[in-house]
């Protein structure tokens, strides 16, 4: 199998049929979830449910609420959510392009720049769908046996699933569009989820305004409570733990509101799909074919 260029592939006539948008997006779905990729991401995804029940099994004397912490909002949102993210998102076009399928999708009745937004559609339906299911597995291995309330514990729950679902959501658009952009997208993703979202968002500086994780810490925190208390003494672990200085600054008036968080979310994922819609509109694809095709 040789990499030959090929010439550009013209685009359909004709408006979109619904019916080839419906067909593509049922078809990217099928791919998501079919083969060993969505199997590793579960694996990888009941980890924290896994570590939940050996913390609860082996240290009983700490808090449900502190096992929750580090399960559901520090290994989840720090180191799997950019992973499902980037594996998923990243391959959107290259993926099509390695197999020889974009041939074909280029050839139907369907504008690239739609091609792209029904593929990263589905693809958010797949992530954000994982990340839900998992997050609630995660709770259950947490809290599940317990003494915590069971409204308190689905309240929470429920929380904690929408906000890794929309910081997923940013991240399968920011991942997309860095796929488009180098045929390295993972090596790129990886260096971005250790030095963005890792290394800058732990800085309390306004660097950290410009990665995921801050604004989904930030909707986390105004949205559940994170105070522990033990053998007399009360501590607010997620304040701690993200250098949230609530002492002088009970109320975050220095940081963005709930509704600011959930709004730059939301339009940063709408925003890198809709870059991504227009790089595709314009970009010149070439295709493997076979040796001497």
């Amino acid at each position: 199998m040789k990499v030959l260029p090929e010439p550009t592939i013209p685009r359909p006539a004709g408006g979109i049929s619904p019916v080839a948008l419906w067909a593509l997006f049922l078809l990217t779905v099928r791919q998501h979830v079919h083969g060993r990729r969505w199997m590793v991401m579960a694996a990888l995804f009941l980890l924290p449910a896994g570590l939940a029940v050996l913390v609860r099994a082996t240290a009983t004397n700490v808090p449900g609420l502190v096992v929750e912490f580090l399960m559901a909002f520090l290994f989840l949102p720090q180191a799997l959510l950019p992973l499902i993210a980037l594996v998923y998102a990243s391959g959107i076009i290259q993926d099509e392009q390695e197999e020889q399928t974009l041939t074909y999708l280029l050839m139907r009745p369907i504008p690239r720049w739609a091609i792209y937004l029904v593929k990263m559609a589905a693809t958010l339906v797949t992530t954000v769908a994982l990340t839900v299911v998992f997050t609630l597995v995660t709770y259950a291995a947490v809290y599940v046996g317990g003494d915590t309330p069971a409204g308190t514990v689905v309240r929470r729950a429920l929380t904690a699933a929408w906000i890794h679902g929309l910081a997923v959501a940013a991240y399968v658009g920011l991942f997309g569009l860095i796929g488009l952009y180098t045929k390295r997208a993972i090596v790129a993703g990886i260096l971005y989820a250790a030095v963005v979202e890792g290394l800058l968002a732990n800085l309390p500086f306004g660097l950290r305004l410009v990665t995921v994780i801050y604004y989904a810490r930030l909707t986390a925190y105004r949205s559940l409570d994170f105070v522990v208390t033990e053998r007399g003494r009360t501590e607010d672990v997620a304040a701690t733990a993200w250098q949230l200085d609530v002492r002088d600054d009970p109320g975050l008036t220095a940081h963005p509101s709930l509704q600011t968080c959930v709004l730059v979310l939301g339009l940063a994922s709408l925003g890198f799909a809709l870059l991504g819609a227009l790089y595709c509109a314009r970009r010149e694809f070439h295709v493997k074919t076979p040796e001497g095709g």
